[in-house]
C-alpha cells in the first residue's frame, strides 16, 4: 500500500482526485484531524469542561497568584 498526501486547494489537485476516484484499485482514507489538531481539540474540550465545572460550583477557580505559581 502506498500513501499519498494531496492538498485539495488547487484546481489540478481536485481534477486528479476525481480521476483517482474512478480507478478500481484506489481506496480513499481521509484523515479527520492531524495529531496537533487532535491535541488542541482535546485540550480545548478539557478547558471548557473545567469552566463548566467552575460555573456549576463543582470545583473552585484558581486565583491569579495560584495560576502564576503553577
Amino acid at each position: 500500500m502506498v500513501t499519498i498526501k494531496i492538498k485539495e486547494n488547487s484546481k489540478q489537485a481536485k481534477l486528479f482526485l476525481e480521476y483517482a476516484k474512478s480507478l478500481s484499485f484506489v481506496e480513499f482514507m481521509e484523515e479527520k484531524y492531524s495529531s496537533k489538531k487532535k491535541t488542541f481539540i482535546s485540550d480545548l474540550e478539557n478547558g471548557l469542561k473545567e469552566v463548566k465545572d467552575i460555573r456549576d460550583g463543582k470545583i473552585k477557580p484558581l486565583s491569579t497568584n495560584d495560576l502564576w505559581n503553577e
